[in-house]
């Protein structure tokens, strides 16, 4: 039987845009992902992040309301430290509002970024950090 390597409570992980959309307006897989992180690991997000996620919650499809795109505001600022990456914006990224979640990673030195991104999937890694699906991430980590 394959033992599961496990990881440490230190373990940093940045969350992109498309998973809290999938978090927080269609809970399923992703919010079981997401919120088994938030219980186990250290999360970060930014206010480039959590704009962008603002902005696209406004977006028709999502009939999101103000008061609910607040409340899921409110919600990853208690489960995620929000930093303000002063770093130079990586530019390795096909679709460059990706570079910003890459930044953040780098920033503080992320083990995983979890996307549904091809953009961000198809890179594999970028530096240290590994770009994982949130089922990919599952797999590995969290199934028993």
């Amino acid at each position: 039987m394959e033992t599961r390597p496990s990881l440490l409570a230190s373990t940093v992980i940045v969350f992109d845009t498309n998973v809290f959309i999938s978090t927080f307006v269609f809970p399923g897989f992703s919010a079981k992902v997401h919120d088994f992180c938030a219980v186990n690991f250290q999360l970060f997000t930014s206010e480039w992040i959590l704009n962008e996620l603002d902005e696209k919650l406004g977006l028709p499809k999502f009939r999101c309301s103000i008061e609910r795109r607040s409340a899921i505001n409110e919600i990853i600022r208690i489960r995620h430290q929000v930093v303000f990456p002063d770093s130079e914006l990586p530019t390795v990224c096909r679709d460059a509002d990706d570079n910003h979640i890459l930044q953040v990673a780098q920033f503080v030195d992320a083990d995983f970024i979890i996307t549904g991104d091809r953009d961000l999937l198809d890179l594999i890694t970028f530096e240290k950090t590994q770009i994982l699906s949130p089922r990919e991430f599952y797999n590995r980590y969290i199934q028993q």
